[in-house]
């Protein structure tokens, strides 16, 4: 996901005309969503591992702490580049 982002903010920089949108960053935004839906599968699959009773829950915490992670820093990363979006705009 970080990755992601990095390749995102290279072709953002990259760009010289700033109205236009090109395909790469159509594809940089699909797969960040699809990414998020996937962390949000996997923060639902960590909780019902921690329910499961008689199991071994250190595999669900781990799922749970690493895609709650993931998913709360893509939306923190979300929004400065949002609030800096509108910041360069104005």
């Amino acid at each position: 996901m970080l990755l992601l982002f990095v390749i995102g903010g290279l072709l953002a920089a990259g760009r010289v005309q700033h109205g236009q949108a090109y395909p790469g960053q159509v594809l940089v935004g699909i797969t960040a969503i699809l990414l998020l839906a996937a962390d949000i599968v996997a923060v639902g699959l960590g909780l019902a591992a921690l329910f499961q009773p008689a199991t071994k829950r250190i595999f669900g915490i781990l799922g749970l702490t690493f895609s709650s992670l993931t998913v709360a820093g893509s939306v923190v990363l979300i929004m400065i580049g949002i609030l800096y979006a509108n910041k360069v705009s104005h």
